[in-house]
């Protein structure tokens, strides 16, 4: 008796342990525990970015990428979601910031912003936020909610003559999205993607010293073949400048002064015009002939237009103009 009563409360433990355990009666069918069980990996959101269909090949300077980007959350709790786009060159690495320009906005989600960042590697992140928001703020997309944004992002003359095509692609670093695969947009080669470069982007000129840079003027679009006359100006003729300037270029050598006035000035042309991806060197140097003021600081640039079409004048140096003291002029 004693031995039958010990056995039975075994099996009684047996099975309130095996209730506790599974949450299932233990005399429970077999059929109630059928099904795969969710993988414990699952990620509550899924997004996707694609391009607006029929996207025509992007354009240095020209047409841009249209495209949509969604996120689902498909739990029951609401889920913060931290999403940027990447766009990364096919070809070269561009040298500096100033060859994408990128926008967001919302089309069902809370009021968007979009910020402009990089990777050492020049990979450009446009980063989807809420408006008024640091980089780093997420959405908060609520229970079983769609949001959707408008992104677009246009290349400019800065992007290197070899790059035939972007991959753009879709991060959120809060990880907890599955997201669509990247997707690869061509760029074609118009005539006259010209962007300016110089080796000095701050300096100032004075009586007692001249301002000096490297200028280069690179075509990376298709190629030129008639030749190019560049105009360089300081300031944008927006406001009279208090201060007169005369420009040399190095020829041979030897300092030649270029004509010019009101502080514009025709450079030296480019005979021949620039092959896709050539660039042609100018060094020149300002220097400070007349002043009425104390000090002030301008940009220095060529004209965005040529006769071969615009040129990229996003990147350039910001020079300050000294006034003092004024040459000593001697008296009778």
């Amino acid at each position: 008796m004693f031995a039958h009563s010990s056995t039975r409360r075994s099996g009684l433990l047996a099975a309130a342990t095996l209730v506790v355990a599974t949450g299932t009666a233990a005399l429970a069918p077999a059929t109630a525990f059928a099904g795969t069980p969710a993988p414990t990996d699952a990620k509550p959101l899924v997004a996707t970015l694609e391009p607006t269909e029929g996207q025509a090949p992007l354009t240095r300077g020209g047409n841009g990428a249209a495209l949509t980007m969604t996120v689902t959350n498909n739990s029951d709790q609401d889920q913060p979601f931290h999403p940027a786009v990447t766009v990364k060159p096919v070809g070269s690495t561009p040298s500096g910031w100033a060859w994408i320009d990128f926008n967001a906005k919302a089309i069902s989600a809370p009021a968007t912003y979009g910020l402009a960042s990089w990777s050492d590697n020049s990979t450009f992140s446009g980063y989807v936020v809420p408006e008024y928001s640091m980089s780093y703020v997420p959405f908060t997309v609520p229970a079983h909610t769609t949001y959707s944004w408008a992104v677009s992002f246009k290349l400019k003359a800065a992007l290197p003559a070899d790059d035939t095509a972007v991959e753009v692609g879709l991060v959120n670093d809060l990880n907890d999205s599955t997201n669509s695969a990247p997707v690869t947009l061509p760029v074609a080669s118009p005539t006259g993607a010209l962007v300016q470069d110089f080796s000095n982007y701050s300096g100032t000129v004075s009586y007692k010293q001249p301002f000096e840079t490297d200028l280069n003027l690179t075509n990376n679009g298709a190629a030129i073949d008639s030749t190019i006359n560049p105009t360089l100006r300081f300031g944008n003729g927006s406001r009279p400048i208090p201060a007169t300037l005369k420009l040399d270029v190095l020829q041979d050598d030897q300092w030649v002064t270029v004509p010019g006035s009101d502080n514009v000035w025709k450079l030296p042309p480019v005979v021949g015009g620039l092959g896709q991806g050539a660039s042609h060197h100018y060094k020149v140097r300002l220097s400070l002939t007349d002043f009425t003021g104390a000090w002030f600081s301008d940009w220095l640039s060529l004209a965005p237009d040529t006769d071969q079409g615009p040129v990229d004048i996003s990147v350039k140096p910001l020079v300050r103009v000294d006034g003092t003291p004024a040459p000593f002029t001697p008296t009778a």
